[in-house]
């Protein structure tokens, strides 16, 4: 992944913005990505992530189409990624939900269904910090956890750190979440790697559009981001 920081550009999101009335885009601060691309110039870049994404699309998606509803099953073709690193300094992602629904009928509309998300840094990264489910921001000073917001119960916040080898997947049409600050004391060894895979839904019209209690509770007048 590191070969690949040269031509990382900084990471793009959305939100909602109110003196506008439209989403907006805007760059995360301090957070680099790129979309690993197949084909042959691709796979010669980074091999072990194009096989990486290739084998998980296809093999997890038969999977867990065998144990999901007809309107949960998910493309083993289609999927979109982006390989994103936190450089330090506070870099952090802003509390949101990955695809906020609504306007997937059409063809062009954003149809991300599950979101599978792999920590890379190196294996033993947080060795000797407690495990889950009891992690927490102040365990670690390079921060960067990932927290899920409702869960387990409306009102909760279950913080899980970045450990190397980490593949968190949860609805990308559902959960709201966000990334703490992110520090690298050491240097470029603490920096936070994660490969994002978003797999596609297989049917039109089955994002759910945000629940209106859910985007007050946590959004309130706020602007909503998107992952």
């Amino acid at each position: 992944a590191e070969s690949l920081l040269p031509h990382m550009v900084p990471s793009q999101s959305t939100r909602w913005d109110e003196a506008t009335q439209k989403v907006v885009s805007y760059e995360k601060v301090g957070v680099l990505s790129t979309q690993i691309e197949g084909g042959e110039a691709g796979y010669k870049a980074s091999p072990r992530l194009v096989e990486y994404i290739v084998t998980l699309t296809t093999h997890l998606s038969h999977k867990l189409n065998q144990v999901l509803p007809d309107a949960f099953h998910l493309s083993g073709q289609e999927q979109t990624n982006k390989l994103a690193v936190c450089l330090g300094d506070g870099s952090y992602y802003d509390k949101h939900i990955d695809n906020l629904g609504g306007g997937d009928a059409a063809d062009e509309g954003d149809r991300r269904k599950l979101t599978a998300l792999l920590y890379i840094q190196p294996p033993g990264s947080h060795d000797g910090q407690p495990e889950y489910p009891n992690e927490k921001v102040e365990d670690d000073p390079r921060g960067g956890y990932f927290r899920a917001y409702d869960v387990p119960e409306e009102g909760d916040v279950t913080c899980i750190a970045p450990r190397g080898d980490r593949l968190i997947m949860f609805w990308s049409d559902a959960l709201v979440h966000d990334v703490s600050p992110s520090y690298a004391p050491n240097g470029d060894a603490d920096r936070r790697w994660a490969l994002t895979i978003w797999f596609i839904a297989d049917k039109s019209g089955v994002i759910r559009a945000t629940d209106a209690a859910i985007e007050e509770r946590h959004f309130g007048s706020a602007s909503i981001g998107k992952g």
